[in-house]
Order: structure tokens, then sequence, then C-alpha cells
């Protein structure tokens, strides 16, 4: 197996395996939302109502394995399973930025998500 990181515009990683039948899998990293100043939604949210909820989507999303993310933000709280891209594989705090990581999936928008990617 061969890997290859890229960086696209410091705040995302793409790290790409490439698999001996010749398929890629692919991950991104970086950060997944932030306490204590305004984020890109324009929205500011305390560190300690952050720490509580993001430990909960750990638990209850990401432990079992049911946390999948759209290939654009929703516009609700409700995924849209038709637009599922990836899969959240990690959590992590990091100052006030919650770092994570996801799997791009082998579904629709997650073939666009690898388009776009390579």
């Amino acid at each position: 197996m061969k890997f290859m990181v890229e960086s696209i515009d410091n705040e995302l990683e793409v790290i790409t395996e490439a698999k001996e039948n010749g398929e890629k899998s692919y991950s991104i990293s970086g950060i997944f939302a932030m306490a204590e100043g305004v984020n890109k939604n324009k929205r500011s949210y305390p560190k300690p109502i952050m720490e509580k909820a993001v430990q909960r989507y750990v638990d209850e999303q990401i432990k079992t394995k049911r946390s999948v993310g759209e290939l654009n933000h929703p516009a609700g709280p409700t995924v849209n399973l038709d637009k599922v891209s990836h899969l959240i594989t990690e959590l992590e705090w990091s100052g006030n930025n919650v770092m994570g990581k996801a799997q791009i999936l082998d579904t629709p928008m997650g073939k666009i998500v690898k388009g776009l990617l390579d």
C-alpha cells in the first residue's frame, strides 16, 4: 500500500491510500468545529456546551458508526441519506478546535468528492 497526504487550504488534509487492487481509499482531516469564536456559519458556541455536544456525538454516533455526513452542509439537523458522502471516524479537541477525520464513502456523493480530490 502507498499513502499520499496532501494539504488543501491549510485547514484540510487529504489522505489517499492506494490498495493492491488499484483502488484508492480517501480520508480527510482538519477542523470540524470550533468553540469560543465565530465559525464559518457565523455562529459562536461556548466551549463547555460544545464539549458536551461533541462527547455525546462521539458516544452516540461515531462509536456506533452512524456518523455520516452529506456532500454539502445540510439545511437542518437530519442527514439526507441520498446525499451521504463520508463517515466521521474521529473527533478530538485541540484548544478551541474540534479536529476530526472522515472516510470518504463509495456512495454516489462520495464518488463526487473522490473525483474532486483527484
